[in-house]
């Protein structure tokens, strides 16, 4: 196994271990050609067509706007009940939410779109359910796209038709592809992003009441080390196309890869006792949102989202925690295969 910065480096090889020979294969026939296919100029152009909504002072824009009005909105729907599962009631729906609302989408369509999020990503696991759910989104979403051709508003999506960079628009099949890519990359990756965060607070108590007891200087040093200590993407595939040494080790063409994102942020050359949750290590997590020209587009939103959504809960849900009877149930695990993970609920309860 490489280390941490090691791992940092060889995903920026695009060169030695391109990311579009592997996600041609693993996504492709669902999401159609997206960012993840592309090299070259050509994902150069579409890049900073698609880039400036998910930029980092535009997103933290969104804290005061969006991201904590809808935090506070979803939590008003269970918050006099003083109990609830956070995974279904409120980790699930916040990012689908944010995403429907920044492509201007109505919320009642709000659990259509997080199943459609969670199967698109299921192509090698259930491909069946993965082919529908692409089938149906497409079939949702290319009347709006139409619709906001013709008549631009202030959306995500009107964005997306407008752009021009180089004198180059994206037609429809690059902005389809594009929502399809978002949903499942940018919903369900930080819905298991913010319930494995909450799932290391509550079950550390003595940090979650470091939290509590300065949620503006902490909240956001909590973020990074759940994402350094439990990552929603655990591992990313890559593929050799010809034969290299990498790390002393012979690797022949056409080998395919995966690199452990999980286990990069817990290499011990790189953090001390990388097994503890510590909020205080104030380390940032190189690998959570992978590295090179195919790093995560909406790192910054996702920060941002996470930041909210867990300042609001603190804020709205006095005395926050786990259920007695289940403390063992707040469990990460593999989800879609191995590749993801995030826990299956939170059973929490509160002063109410």
């Amino acid at each position: 196994m490489t280390n941490s910065v090691d791992l940092t480096g060889t995903v920026k090889d695009e060169k030695t271990f391109p990311a579009r020979a592997s996600y041609q294969v693993s996504t492709g026939a669902v999401l159609g050609h997206t960012l993840q296919c592309m090299t070259g100029r050509e994902h150069r152009i579409n890049k900073s067509l698609v880039a400036p909504p998910f930029r980092r002072l535009v997103s933290a824009g969104y804290t005061d706007t969006l991201l904590e009005p809808l935090a506070h909105e979803l939590i008003d729907s269970f918050a006099a009940r003083g109990q609830a599962d956070l995974v279904q009631e409120f980790t699930t729906a916040y990012p689908v939410r944010v995403i429907s609302a920044l492509l201007g989408l109505p919320a009642r369509e709000a659990s259509e779109m997080s199943r459609w999020a969670h199967d698109l990503f299921n192509f090698p696991i259930d491909p069946d359910a993965a082919v529908r759910a692409s089938q149906e989104f497409t079939a949702y979403i290319t009347p709006v796209v139409a619709q906001r051709r013709a008549t631009p508003g202030n959306d995500l999506i009107s964005t997306l038709v407008g752009s021009t960079v180089e004198g180059e628009r994206l037609n429809d099949d690059q902005i389809l592809a594009f929502l399809r890519l978002l949903f499942p990359a940018g919903a369900d990756t930080t819905s298991l992003a913010l319930g494995s965060l909450l799932a290391a607070l509550l079950t550390h108590p003595d940090q979650l009441d470091r939290v509590r007891s300065n949620p503006e200087e902490e909240v956001p040093w909590a973020v990074q080390e759940g994402l350094r200590w439990e990552g929603p993407v655990a591992m990313l595939p890559r593929f050799c196309p010809e034969a290299t040494t990498w790390q002393g080790i012979a690797i022949p063409a056409g080998t395919p890869m995966i690199f452990g994102i999980t286990a990069a942020n817990r290499d011990p050359a790189r953090y001390a006792e990388p097994d503890r949750f510590d909020i205080t290590r104030h380390a940032m997590p190189l690998t959570a949102f992978g590295g090179g020209p195919h790093s995560c587009l909406g790192n910054w939103l996702a920060l941002a989202e996470l930041q909210a959504a867990l300042t609001v809960l603190l804020e709205h849900l006095p005395g926050l925690r786990l259920r007695a009877d289940a403390v063992a149930d707040a469990k990460v695990t593999s989800q879609i295969g191995a590749a993801l993970r995030g826990p299956n609920a939170l059973h929490v309860q509160w002063d109410a």
